[in-house]
């Protein structure tokens, strides 16, 4: 009779199906569904780089089929933050029909505007704006949000309450006690989430076999320091174009050393602009060199940021590694440093830039020479505390 009994509540007991369409056990496509009754949300949509065994492929997109074969059933579409690996597939899904409501930061909405006007899909889509204090109720989930530590500013963890339980989606984060935005993770709100009982805590695990917590940001401000003070020509600096937090460590440390900044490489000039616009990057456009006062301009006066970090063939930077950039020429004397590590599959690619790189005579700083980059990801301690937390 206990069993019989045990059995029915079983049974009755509300269901909730987590799907992951991307993302888990690889680098890049990140997209999670959670399912419950007849009610679909999706948590961000990216794209990934193709490895070097994908000829003539240029981007990976999740397969969503189960997403796209159940349009009527998807509730809305959450985005924790503006990177290419979580919102980049959105404008093929959109293509395919999606046509649910969409919520972001205003930064991350920003940038997905750019996207979706430029593959003729903005029209198609509902955006709508939050900030991390918001709840939103979608069908049987109600969504809140949680300020993250990373390397994009406005990031957010997502916080669903389902007919089973509190679910924690963290995105990408790190603890820092010194991060470039002033803004730390919240960890007010994920310790009375945990008080309150969490049902699953799906975490990123990126830099899960590195020991010890990530370091801080200012680590790479510190090398800004020195190259800046040290370099006699001009400095160029290649980093992923949503990493706007660099690009605002780059404009302060400039700014101390005499120096201007100017952007190139199309993303980049893009990104730059709508951050601006939002007030996320503490510079007027006004500011900002033109691609002529990059040239001409005293050497020891200016600063570049480019596009090209991953030696991505259409980039800015790899087209001045081989000479036949329309704007810009490299010359001896420049100091170059590529401010990231290259993505899983990438390695070739970096590696050739880095070598034509040095045949244009250019002094060149990358990983495997100094603390060029921080990554945006915690380790093993920063996971730890979020274990703990919740």
């Amino acid at each position: 009779m206990t069993d019989q009994g045990n059995q029915t509540d079983s049974q009755q007991a509300p269901k909730l199906r987590v799907i992951p369409l991307g993302g888990l056990g690889e680098i890049g496509k990140n997209m999670t569904v959670l399912e419950a009754g007849e009610n679909l949300l999706v948590i961000d949509a990216g794209l990934m780089f193709p490895t070097s065994e994908m000829h003539g492929i240029d981007i990976v997109i999740p397969d969503a089929s189960y997403v796209l074969d159940r349009l009527d059933q998807v509730c809305g579409v959450v985005l924790t933050h503006g990177h290419e690996d979580h919102i980049g597939a959105l404008p093929y899904l959109i293509e395919e029909g999606l046509r649910a409501p969409i919520y972001a930061t205003a930064l991350t909405r920003g940038l997905l505007e750019v996207k979706l006007r430029e593959q003729r899909v903005l029209a198609e889509a509902e955006l709508h704006t939050v900030v991390p204090d918001d709840r939103i109720p979608l069908g049987p989930f109600a969504v809140e949000f949680f300020h993250t530590t990373h390397s994009f500013p406005d990031s957010v963890g997502i916080s669903v309450m389902t007919p089973a339980g509190r679910v924690i989606h963290t995105s990408d984060y790190r603890f820092d006690p010194t991060p470039v935005d002033g803004r730390p993770t919240e960890e007010d709100k994920l310790r009375r989430w945990g008080d309150e009982g969490v049902l699953l805590l799906l975490a990123d695990s990126t830099n899960a076999e590195r020991s010890g917590s990530t370091e801080s940001e200012a680590t790479v401000e510190h090398m800004l320091e020195d190259v800046m003070s040290e370099a006699e020509g001009r400095v160029l600096l290649a980093t992923f174009a949503s990493n706007l937090g660099r690009v605002q460590q780059i404009i302060n440390v400039a700014r101390r050393h005499g120096r201007r900044v100017g952007v190139i490489g199309r993303s980049m000039v893009n990104n730059v602009k709508i951050a601006i616009q939002l007030g996320y990057l503490d510079i007027s456009q006004d500011e900002l060199l033109t691609a002529g006062e990059m040239e001409s301009l005293p050497a020891h006066e200016v600063v570049i940021v480019a596009t090209g970090s991953q030696g991505e063939p259409t980039s800015a930077m790899v087209r001045m590694s081989l000479g036949d950039h329309r704007q810009l020429t490299l010359r001896e004397g420049d100091t170059v440093v590529l401010s990231a590590t290259p993505i899983p599959g990438n390695e070739e690619l970096f590696n050739r830039t880095v070598d034509n790189l040095f045949r244009q005579g250019a002094n060149v700083l990358y990983h495997e020479l100094g603390n060029v980059h921080v990554s945006g990801h915690g380790g093993q301690d920063d996971y730890q505390r979020m274990l703990e937390l919740t």
